[in-house]
């Protein structure tokens, strides 16, 4: 059917679409403030560039085609990747730190699961070059207050850190069990991890230490519980790195929105250390997602730490509509008879000089008196409108005193000329 679309896509419009374009704008004007200056990056990549940076679910999640010179092009899954790219080639003299931002379309191919765009937006930030655990309480503090500038009242963001996690499967699991049980944290499945715990032929004080995973959530008491659990060194670095993190949270404000959250793995690989979600009130997936990735620059050439993170536009979307519907939008409309073209023009002019928007609608044949009748209804209706016919005028009240206003600024002498 010519009507239908694609899976997994979405048509935006009126309201919407001016809301995205808002919420866009917002996120960037935020970014700006924080120092970060915005990057575009092309749609499509070779496949290379996300082999260097690639899903964890593997590359059946990525749209490809194959260009004329044999090689595998795709759309972008991701767009860390990507800076990664432009950060170790054509920034390479650049001195460190860089701070990029972006707001960009990425493309999954997903399972005809509700919630999961095969097209969406993201934007974003990158902190590249500071391996500090300031550059980490930077990034947390900015997507909270993005999150507070785009208008989402109720949200939480949870932060973990894959060092931990690692240190403790490698001290208690080992290889492969480790991957089933990143698997399963990965979508948030305890079930599924504590099945995999059970079947496991491991010692029973590691299976009770594993156990523990999935607890390990709330303030900065947890890093205390969880120091009890390992004696990995990696393991231990992260959880004072967690600690540490905490504080500098607190010198920003934003302790409120923050829980700690050792059980949390997302689904990109490339990341090394501290990660969060951020969830919103009545949206079933996370609005926000980042943590530190010190090991993929080095893969396109760089070595460099980094950080950042990313907005997810349209569940974002989601939550400001579950708080408050999107009005309709309201055009105000000058219509008017040709013998009075020209001053309706003129009028318009000074309305879109003045900031205001306006549509013309010009009425060869004029209207009867219940056609004006409805367009004066339309005030009624939240829709300011002005009439221009033959004998004279009519409209809403805001229209009229625009109206009178340009008459009064002597603008509408000169147009009649």
């Amino acid at each position: 059917m010519i009507f239908e679309k694609p899976h997994g896509v979405k048509d935006y419009l009126p309201p919407w679409a001016r809301r995205k374009r808002e919420l866009e704008a917002a996120c960037q004007r935020v970014f700006r403030r924080w120092g970060y200056q915005e990057l575009i990056t092309p749609t499509m990549e070779f496949l290379e560039t996300f082999q260097n940076g690639a899903l964890r679910s593997g590359e059946d999640r990525v749209f490809k085609m194959i260009d004329r010179s044999g090689r595998t092009v795709v759309l972008r899954p991701d767009m860390t990747a990507p800076i990664a790219r432009v950060v170790a080639s054509e920034l390479a003299a650049e001195p460190l730190p860089i701070r990029l931002s972006y707001t960009a379309a990425i493309f999954r191919r997903q399972e005809r699961v509700a919630g999961r765009d095969a097209e969406f937006t993201q934007a974003g930030i990158e902190l590249i070059g500071d391996g500090s655990v300031d550059a980490d309480a930077e990034v947390i503090a900015l997507a909270v207050r993005t999150l507070e500038e785009a208008g989402v009242r109720v949200f939480r963001l949870a932060v973990g850190d894959v060092g931990f996690l690692e240190g403790l499967f490698a001290e208690h699991a080992g290889e492969p069990l480790a991957e089933r049980l990143r698997s399963r944290l990965v979508k948030q499945d305890f079930v599924g991890f504590e099945q995999e715990l059970e079947d496991a032929e491991l010692p029973e004080a590691s299976r009770e230490t594993l156990r523990a995973v999935p607890g390990l959530r709330g303030g900065p008491e947890v890093v205390e519980r969880a120091r009890l659990l390992t004696t990995h060194p990696r393991a231990k670095r992260s959880l004072d790195r967690m600690w540490e993190l905490w504080e500098i949270i607190g010198l920003y404000g934003v302790s409120d929105r923050v829980q700690i959250d050792l059980s949390l793995m997302l689904d990109l690989s490339y990341y090394t250390g501290m990660i969060f979600e951020g969830y919103a009130s009545g949206v079933g997936f996370p609005v926000c997602a980042g943590g530190r990735y010190d090991e993929l620059l080095e893969r396109f050439g760089r070595r460099s730490p980094a950080t950042g993170f990313m907005i997810g536009v349209e569940r974002v979307l989601d939550a400001l509509e579950r708080e408050a519907p999107s009005p309709p939008v309201v055009v105000p409309r000058i219509h008017y008879v040709p013998q009075r073209r020209q001053e309706a023009v003129a009028f318009a002019l000074w309305l879109r000089e003045k900031g205001r928007n306006v549509a013309l609608e010009c009425h060869p044949a004029g209207v009867g008196e219940g056609e004006a009748g409805r367009l004066q209804g339309r005030d009624a209706d939240g829709e300011p409108v002005f009439w221009l016919d033959g004998g004279g005028t009519f409209g809403s009240a805001e229209m009229t005193g625009w109206f009178e206003e340009w008459r009064r600024s002597g603008q509408r002498e000169g147009a009649l000329r």
